[in-house]
């Protein structure tokens, strides 16, 4: 019943068996008419036969609940063992091979090594183990596991329709050979080996020659149609398959033309049917991260299609590798990507066309040496294709770099039917700027900018007419022109011009791999000007652009430029020289070479230290190579210290700098710098060769010679190759004079340099030498380094013009007569030395050494040998004991005759230490002085000489003096006063040898003479007391003796001989001062003769005044002098007598006058003082009586 209102209900009409030929899709249906036959069957039947048939239809429905319980626990049992794993089933293997052989319609052969059923997220999944796919006898594809997903309703009715296929843990090789091979390899599988440039088979020389052919816009859209009709057609392979996929796969890409190997790992390959769509999604993660690409396709055939494209986060070598380039002109590392979209209309017309090309944030350097690298913020180029103007509209392109913001809109006009001419125009869509590459600088605005070209690509040949910017502070254009078509290679032409154009704005927009070592100089050294006009011009053929990349120059005749420049600065010209401002200026440049001509020019060193150019070249002859030579030439005018600030420079000095600092020069100068040096990397400073020729006027120099300094200097000054080189005059210490000095090329700090002065009186007193005994001019010539205080320094110093009147104790010399010194000064940490000191004049010499203080006080001295006369032998030691000199003076034979003729002259009315306002040398010091002959007046000889003398507070403290005249012993010794002042006590035996011995009298024999003498400031006062002596040959005695007494007596005898007169006493007081003895009650008496003496003997001036009487017969004319007031009136006095001769001896002391009055003789005593006061014979010139001594 229930089987008949089913029947009822379909109102269908059975067929009469099974449509064996049925698609596999309509499978189900035969299933649904199986009861239906088995229905009529029984319809037909009686009831006996309905009973059989019943009891058929519980069998065979026994039969089917079995059969369904065992399919269920089949099915069962199947999916329990699924569920614990794969369930190997190699018997399908064939079944698989043969469905995907059909699929791929026997193209290629596969290869299945084993089968599994799993169980996956895409439901029941054969796993393949060995999947290898061959075309003809090669294996292009060996996958360790494959996973495929076939049609669930076909494998009801046993057959296998494959709907998914995914390759799993697959490795793919490939190898960039260096031939140009590409290899293709993968585990298991043969490699493939694609040539990638491979040569054309020869053909005729004319159709080798033909034009390529340039796609027309027709050829184009129907590449486009038929990408898209492969993708969409339900009869292409691709649509046979709801999905094809690659996961965790690996691509390795080793490219042996860079030596760099690429890994892709997570490599996932997908393409899907989804919603009517066709989708392809690629990805894998690189060195550079995760990048990705995606290709949906939309539509059916008849129907409006769209094909969109999206690539995000590639790199460049993903670009490269995909386009087959093996090395690109430039390198980034910004990710890259690029969307494009097209649509076709339902009659294959593309309707629809756009893209947009994007740059990320990176890097960006061009494959040029000199091209400096900048960062990309932003890079975008968005274009779409205009149907009615049959053009690329391009817009916007924005750009955003580390160098600029600009924004640009153009377009791009396709070439031809037949042609390959590509129009291409740019114009700036609104303002836009260069920014600043140094700190301080304002963008530089540009408020228009355009570009023009035409690509011919069949010719190739590619124009840009005119390239322009325009703004505020930049106004330049270009043009361009490349020739690839050459036979020798691609040509390169271009032109750049700009006016009123600052300096600075020209470099900004001048590229830099564009005459790079130009613009590197100039954008380095040049920070500010305007070019008036500018103009650079290049030709460069194939072989010049490559030299460019190996940084080689071009052609001398390939490079052209010239600019005008106004109120230009120039910097570090060479490092570390000050700028040069307000140049004006012209710059030429050739490949090979650059020059810039100034025409005026103002550098400062230091405020105040202006040097005015008034012409200034710098060349570059040999540019390109590395260090490439280069030199500098300025006229200049100005203050000499900016000079030398130049000469002091560090890079500047090693080669010519100046042995003085230049703060302490003053003065003009003008001539010619020359700086010869390198530029480029390999540039060393050790080869910058400075050349000066100038000339100095009205120079100051400090500190030239100590404190002092040289004044009103004109010197020229050379520094070459050969060395630096200063001559020329000036005046220091007031006087003149002459210097030379030199040092020689490659020696650095202090040169050596001759010094010649002429010092007269005023000149040595400013200089602090001015000496007492020293006058006229004293020639001084010094060969030192300067500065002088830094370093040794020789003296030669010539006394021919000078006299010398004991400048030192016993040296003389009289003008005009040759004398001469010379010694080295050194500087030492503790003072100076004045070594290998020799000095001469005439007899006298010295040699040995001088040490002084850091204050040039004398510390010590050691004179080997010191002559005051020829046959001295004496030597001379000095050292400084705290704040006394200590002499220690040894002789084998010393002449004291210049000593003691120093001793006798006047002390100087004033030093030259108190004109200089510089207190007298009041040096203490002791004296030890041992000699076995000591040498005086008188050819008297002083043996066995021990002398020790102290002095301090500039006064004697101790004297002790012993020695002989023959045998006679002779002592002087240093008591004291009961004034407290010192005395001298001095006794000898031989009282006429002491007084010949110092020149005071030499017709003195024997006499036993004692003496003190009272020093007093300034003066020395004293008595002497001579006992038993005799007058020989004394001219004076014997004319008095003449006039006043006969010799003889009335027989005829001789009373004495006037030649040889003996005196048993004589005595005086006396006063020493400044080379003048003065007498005072002088009394020399004997038994024949007496005589008194009052006066002066002058030895400074050799002048004698001294008068007295003359006694005759002294023993017996005396005696009534000692009668009181009869004595006085009769005698005249003491020790006078009642007959005497008054006398007076005047005129030089070298040669004496005698005067006798002849009356004197007949009067008596009082008389004979009135006679005497009448004709001066009885007077001396006596000066004020001093205190009588002890």
């Amino acid at each position: 019943m229930q089987i008949r209102r089913r029947r009822a209900r379909s109102g269908a009409v059975e067929p009469k068996g099974w449509r064996l030929t049925q698609r596999i899709d309509e499978g189900p249906a035969v299933g649904a008419r199986a009861p239906r036959f088995l229905l009529g069957f029984f319809q037909r039947g009686s009831t006996a036969v309905r009973l059989r048939g019943f009891c058929v239809v519980r069998c065979l429905s026994i039969l089917a609940v079995t059969a369904l319980l065992v399919i269920v626990l089949t099915v069962g049992a199947f999916f329990a063992a699924l569920a614990r794993g794969p369930i190997a089933s190699d018997w399908l293997a064939p079944k698989i091979v043969e469905a995907l052989d059909d699929l791929y319609v026997h193209r290629y052969q596969f290869g299945i090594s084993s089968v599994a059923i799993a169980s996956t997220d895409h439901g029941l999944t054969f796993t393949v183990n060995g999947l290898a796919v061959k075309s003809g006898e090669r294996t292009i594809l060996a996958a360790p596991r494959a996973q495929l997903s076939v049609d669930p309703r076909a494998l009801l009715i046993g057959r296998l329709t494959p709907r998914r296929l995914d390759v799993l843990d697959l490795e793919l090789r490939l190898e960039l050979l260096p031939d140009g091979v590409v290899a293709i390899s993968a585990p298991g599988a043969d490699p493939v080996a694609i040539p990638l440039d491979a040569p054309s088979p020869a053909e005729p020389a004319a159709e080798a020659q033909a034009a390529p052919v340039i796609p027309s816009l027709r050829q184009a859209a129907g590449a486009l149609r038929a990408v898209m009709n492969f993708i969409v057609d339900p009869e292409s392979p691709v649509a046979a398959i709801d999905k094809i996929g690659v996961s965790n796969a690996r691509l390795v890409i080793d490219d042996r033309t860079l030596d760099k190997t690429i890994v892709y790992d997570d490599l996932t390959l997908s393409f899907d049917k989804i919603a009517g769509a066709r989708r392809l999604r690629l990805g894998a993660t690189g060195s550079t991260g995760h990048v990705g690409a995606e290709v949906e396709a939309k539509g059916g055939l008849g129907e409006r299609r769209t094909l969109d494209a999206r690539l995000h986060s590639l790199s460049m070598e993903e670009i490269a590798l995909a386009a087959g380039a093996r090395t690109l002109p430039f390198d980034t590392d910004a990710p890259l990507s690029l969307d494009l979209h097209f649509a076709l209309a339902g009659d294959g017309r593309v309707v629809e066309a756009s893209g947009k090309f994007s740059v990320g944030e990176g890097f960006f350097r061009l494959e040029e040496p000199d091209a400096e690298p900048f960062m990309l913020q932003e890079l975008s180029i968005s274009g779409r294709w205009d149907i009615e103007r049959r053009l690329l509209a391009i817009e916007p392109v924005e750009i955003r770099t580390s160098v600029a913001r600009l924004s640009f809109k153009g377009a791009l006009t396709p070439p031809a039917e037949g042609t390959g001419v590509v129009a291409l125009s740019f114009d700036l869509a609104r303002p836009g700027a260069f920014l600043p590459t140094r700190h301080g600088e304002a963008p530089l605005v540009v408020e228009n900018a355009g570009l023009t070209a035409t690509l011919d690509l069949l010719a190739k040949k590619y124009k840009v007419e005119r390239v322009f910017l325009d703004g505020p502070e930049v106004h330049a254009t270009a043009s361009l022109d490349v020739d690839g078509a050459q036979p020798d290679g691609t040509h390169l032409k271009y032109a750049i011009h700009a006016t009123q154009t600052p300096l600075r704005s020209v470099l900004r927009i001048w590229p830099t791999q564009v005459a790079a070592p130009t613009r590197m100089w100039m954008d380095e050294h040049i920070t500010a000007g305007v070019m008036r006009s500018g103009t650079l011009t290049a030709d460069l053929d194939q072989q010049a652009m490559t030299a460019g990349r190996y940084e080689r120059p071009p052609p001398d005749a390939a490079l052209r430029g010239d600019f005008d420049l106004d109120n230009a600065t120039l910097i570090d010209a060479v490092p570390g020289l000050w700028p040069i401002n307000g140049m004006n200026g012209h710059i030429a440049l050739t490949g090979r070479t650059v020059s810039f001509v100034a025409t005026s020019g103002v550098m400062e060193s230091a405020p105040g230290r202006r040097l005015a150019i008034t012409e200034g070249v710098f060349r570059a002859p040999s540019l390109g190579f590395d260090p490439a030579p280069a030199w500098i030439e300025l006229k200049l005018a100005g203050g000499v210290e900016a000079v030398a600030d130049i000469l002091s420079l560090k890079s500047v000095a090693p080669a010519a700098s100046l042995p003085m600092d230049a703060n302490q020069l003053k003065g003009q100068i003008e001539g010619k710098l020359r700086i010869d040096f390198e530029l480029g990397l390999a540039a060393k400073e050790e080869h910058t060769r400075i050349a000066v020729d100038a000339e100095t006027s009205n120079l100051t120099m400090e500190r030239f010679i100590g404190k002092e300094r040289l004044e009103g200097a004109a010197l020229r000054l050379v520094s070459d190759r050969e060395g630096l080189r200063v001559t020329g005059a000036g005046r220091v210490f007031g006087a003149p004079v002459t210097l030379d000095l030199r040092r020689a090329a490659g020696e650095k700090g202090q040169a050596q340099a001759q010094l010649s002065l002429s010092l007269d009186d005023a000149a040595r007193v400013r200089a602090g030498y001015g000496f007492t005994g020293v006058s006229g001019v004293v020639g001084v010539q010094v060969q030192t380094r300067l500065p002088i205080e830094d370093s040794e320094s020789q003296f030669e110093i010539d006394f021919s013009k000078a006299a010398l009147d004991h400048p030192l104790p016993g040296v003389t010399k009289p003008l005009g007569k040759p004398g001469r010194a010379s010694f080295t000064l050194v500087k030492r940490p503790d003072g100076s030395a004045l070594e290998q000191l020799q000095a001469e004049a005439g007899p006298q010499q010295f040699s040995g050494v001088v040490e002084l203080g850091r204050d040039g006080v004398l510390r010590s001295a050691k004179l080997s040998q010191a002559k005051l006369s020829p046959g001295d032998d004496m030597r001379l030691e000095v050292t400084r004991g705290g704040d006394a000199l200590k002499l220690v003076v040894r002789g084998a034979n010393i002449d004291a005759r210049p000593l003691l003729r120093f001793l006798s002259q006047p002390a100087a009315e004033q030093s030259a230490a108190a004109v200089a306002g510089k207190p007298p040398n009041s040096d203490d010091f002791d004296l030890d002085l041992k000699s076995p002959i000591v040498t005086g007046h008188g050819k008297q000889i002083l043996s066995n000489v021990d002398l020790r003398f102290e002095r301090r507070g500039g006064k004697p403290r101790q004297l002790s003096l012993t020695g002989n005249f023959g045998r006679e012993p002779f002592a002087a010794t240093l008591t004291r006063h009961p004034s407290g002042a010192p005395q001298i006590d001095l006794s000898t035996s031989d009282g006429g040898a002491f007084l010949s011995f110092l020149d005071l009298y030499h017709r003195m024999e024997s006499g036993a003479l004692s003496a003190t003498l009272l020093l007093n400031p300034g003066r020395s006062d004293g008595t002497m007391r001579i006992q038993d002596f005799y007058l020989q040959n004394e001219p004076a005695i014997r004319q008095l003796v003449m006039q006043g007494a006969a010799r003889t007596d009335d027989k005829g005898a001789a009373h004495f001989d006037p030649d040889s007169v003996k005196f048993a006493r004589v005595q005086s007081a006396f006063t020493w001062a400044n080379g003048r003895l003065t007498m005072r009650d002088a009394v020399m008496s004997g038994t024949e003769i007496g005589l008194t003496v009052d006066g002066y003997i002058d030895l400074a001036r050799d002048r004698i005044d001294v008068s007295g009487s003359f006694v005759p017969a002294y023993g017996l004319n005396n005696l009534v002098s000692n009668i009181p007031v009869i004595g006085f009136m009769l005698a005249g006095g003491q020790h006078e007598g009642v007959f005497a001769v008054s006398f007076r001896v005047s005129g030089a002391f070298s040669a004496p006058v005698l005067t006798v009055n002849p009356l004197s003789v007949i009067a008596p005593g009082l008389l004979r003082k009135v006679f005497g006061v009448i004709d001066g014979t009885g007077t001396g010139r006596l000066p004020e009586s001093a205190p009588a001594p002890r």
